[in-house]
């Protein structure tokens, strides 16, 4: 059971997500009306894409130990879990490389008008997908030097140290778990090299970068997840 309050940082001393090969109950109770719903989305976006996706009916943590287990569906799925207020729904589970600059930036991207959050303000991150199954289980940490790159063109393993922790974050069924990478480079440069990266794609995810400076420069356009996480990081600063 994730008896846990919402918005709090948790540390973890190890998270593990695995593979359950049975079918997404709420896929299959909801089928009609995440058809329909996609055919709204899909028609207000076209570009919009109905991938493989994962989600979570069971998550706890104990002693420090985040598990997970992860049944496959389709990213109709979550956009039609997006929608629902209800309690009564599976878990969104992610992973979080934050770039951390020698001063003390963090650094997060806006999703370009292609993606289903255009507009938001994210750490470049994603949701797990099937590059991220190694056995029967979710490489977390592949996941996010993955995403990360993709989005950024930042390797995260070129980073000078990275916390020993993750950590955890969980607001209205999402789960986030973080693991901050301090770089030896300033801001600027951050993000000079981001925006070429940018600039060199054909159809970029991110269409500008920012750099955070403090808590509470994350605001509305950002999930309640990566605020909690970026507040919590300035605090202790």
């Amino acid at each position: 059971m994730l008896d846990i309050p919402e918005g709090a940082v948790i540390p973890l001393k190890s998270a593990t997500v695995r593979i359950d090969g049975a079918p997404l109950a709420y896929e299959l109770q909801n089928s009609a009306d995440i058809a329909a719903n996609w055919s709204r989305a899909t028609a207000d976006n076209p570009a919009l894409f109905n991938g493989p996706f994962f989600m979570a009916e069971e998550a706890s943590v104990a002693g420090g130990d985040f598990r997970a287990r992860y049944h496959r569906t389709r990213f109709a799925t979550m956009m039609h879990w997006k929608g629902n207020a209800s309690v009564e729904k599976p878990w969104h589970i992610f992973g979080v490389g934050v770039i951390v600059s020698s001063d003390n930036r963090l650094i997060a991207g806006r999703m370009a008008p292609s993606t289903s959050a255009a507009g938001r303000i994210y750490f470049p991150a994603g949701s797990f997908d099937e590059d991220d199954v190694v056995g029967d289980h979710i490489d977390i940490d592949g996941n996010m030097m993955r995403e990360v790159e993709e989005e950024t063109g930042i390797d995260l393993s070129r980073a000078a140290s990275r916390d020993n922790a993750i950590y955890l974050v969980t607001v209205n069924r999402s789960i986030a778990l973080f693991r901050r990478h301090f770089f030896d480079l300033t801001a600027a440069t951050i993000l000079d090299r981001i925006r070429a990266h940018i600039a060199s794609e054909n159809d970029p995810e991110l269409d500008d970068i920012v750099a955070i400076s403090g808590a509470g420069a994350m605001r509305e356009a950002t999930p309640p997840t990566f605020r909690a996480f970026a507040d919590w990081h300035f605090d202790r600063s």
